[in-house]
């Protein structure tokens, strides 16, 4: 399950009629990149991000295996990822696709990574013995004519760690995961105390999905379907923490809760 998180959705429309430069007419994907985010605790957070790679099983071509690169396109390739919040979203890439199967893809990384805190920024390296290709478990179907919304959870708060505090030194260790079409709901919120940056952690069967609020107190999940507790922590001492339980999320469905108010501790 996705923990703090950024989100890419892929809408992957499987369309007969898209055409190819190279004159070849059979049916393509087209695949939409578009990029969504919840920080961690920081002031911001940069990532470089070059695209990602798509392996698939290519219909017709019995178990060949084949990649396909959707590029990040601007120039600037660090994101700001953490300005994505409750419901922003970025348009990370857009490429063509065979239908057949995804078996999996691999985030391609630069090595310009930061993070801003009390106006001072640090590097975020990546972990020493990582790859900048990040793996990522992905399997789907892709049909001629069909459209799909798949997205990686890009999750900050596990992913990013802290090495020591005097002075501050942090690595990045990317954990993604996918949320697929059709099988989650949304649960939307705000917290009437918009200058906390409060965590919040939707919990359910011992593992965590968690996000933060934008400027004006809002926040935003996207959960596979079930009974979650969501548990809210104000990252401010003069504030108690506090828990909803038993919230339901229905697939395809968007519920808003009512506004949340922190409590002050006596």
């Amino acid at each position: 399950m996705r923990k703090i998180h950024a989100l890419f959705i892929f809408s992957i429309l499987s369309l007969s009629f898209l055409g190819c430069s190279s004159g070849d007419e059979s049916p393509k994907a087209l695949l939409n990149l578009v990029l969504v985010d919840a920080p961690p605790a920081y002031d911001s957070v940069f990532v470089e991000i070059l695209g990602v790679d798509v392996l698939m099983n290519v219909e017709g071509r019995d178990t060949e295996q084949q990649s396909f690169f959707i590029p990040y396109e601007l120039g600037d390739k660090r994101i700001k990822i953490s300005d994505l919040v409750a419901g922003e979203v970025l348009l990370l890439g857009r490429g063509t696709l065979p239908p057949g199967q995804i078996i999996g893809m691999e985030m391609r990384l630069g090595s310009s990574h930061s993070l801003w805190e009390n106006e001072k920024s640090y590097p975020l390296p990546l972990k020493s013995d990582l790859d900048p290709l990040i793996p990522i478990d992905a399997e789907l179907s892709l049909d001629a004519g069909l459209s799909y919304d798949l997205i990686l959870d890009f999750d900050l708060e596990k992913s990013i760690r802290t090495i020591s505090l005097e002075p501050f030194s942090f690595e990045l260790d990317p954990k993604i995961e996918t949320i697929y079409p059709g099988q989650f709901g949304e649960l939307k919120g705000s917290i009437s105390q918009t200058t906390l940056r409060p965590a919040i952690f939707a919990i359910r069967n011992g593992d965590s999905t968690s996000t933060h609020t934008n400027s004006s107190g809002s926040f935003l999940f996207r959960l596979p379907e079930g009974i979650y507790d969501i548990y809210l922590d104000p990252k401010d001492d003069a504030f108690l923490a506090d828990t909803l339980f038993g919230v339901e999320i229905i697939n395809r469905k968007s519920i808003t809760l009512d506004r949340i108010s922190f409590r002050p501790k006596p």
